[in-house]
């Protein structure tokens, strides 16, 4: 996918069941480990079965959906592990992606990167409630401003394993976010320090910040989703 494919109006029955089912999926209303019934999502959105059956498909290519021979599809399963795998791996991925955009990156990536962060910002200071439809559109322009950080690295699968490990480290973000108040200053400070770092072409320190950026985020997400879990189960 490229950078700007989320921003892509869907032109086919095809796309359109992926990309509401992925946002289903992310946000949770489709929850870890539930069963995905071809009959009941072509019911549920309006899709014709070969359309949703291929929208899980490719879901399934960027690890939301998991699948058992002959006995369908799921919501793949989350896990205070699994969530620490998606985090290292984005850790290798996304910072290496990050150096090489800043080596291969041109006057037109910077205007985009600022033009990103700008926007981002912009929306932050207009949230004045956390509604769950203010929470999804400052996660998507959040990630927009993490694909274009990376827009300018020349090898491709790099971009696109970034995009796919950011999305599956998603859905756990949104278990914190759309579920509680979530504090995004100490946010917009990392973002702003690895712009500064990025435009001055500094590769070592922009990584480095974006590393404990995502290590940071990582470790919120961890605590808030699997910490309330374990107290749950604990009272009972």
């Amino acid at each position: 996918m490229a950078v700007s494919d989320i921003k892509t109006r869907p032109s086919s029955d095809i796309e359109k069941a992926y990309w509401r089912l992925r946002q289903e999926i992310l946000s949770g209303r489709l929850e870890p480990g539930e069963k995905l019934r071809i009959q009941h999502l072509t019911a549920t959105f309006g899709y014709g079965a070969s359309a949703v059956r291929e929208a899980l498909s490719r879901l399934l290519s960027d690890g939301l959906v998991e699948s058992v021979s002959q006995r369908g599809f799921w919501v793949s399963q989350i896990s205070p592990q699994d969530l620490r795998d998606i985090t290292e791996a984005r850790k290798l991925v996304e910072v290496e992606a990050l150096r090489q955009a800043i080596t291969h990156g041109d006057i037109v990536w910077e205007m985009r990167v600022v033009a990103a962060r700008h926007a981002l910002e912009r929306l932050e200071v207009s949230l004045t409630k956390e509604s769950a439809d203010a929470v999804i559109t400052w996660e998507n322009a959040n990630r927009d401003f993490h694909m274009e950080l990376i827009s300018a690295c020349p090898t491709r699968r790099l971009v696109l394993f970034t995009q796919q490990l950011y999305d599956q480290s998603l859905r756990y973000r949104y278990r914190t976010t759309l579920r509680r108040p979530f504090p995004r200053s100490g946010l917009s400070n990392d973002h702003k320090k690895i712009v500064q770092a990025t435009l001055k072409r500094d590769a070592d320190e922009a990584c480095q910040l974006l590393l404990l950026h995502i290590s940071k985020i990582a470790e919120v997400a961890e605590t808030a989703i699997f910490s309330e879990q374990a107290a749950k189960k604990a009272s009972r």
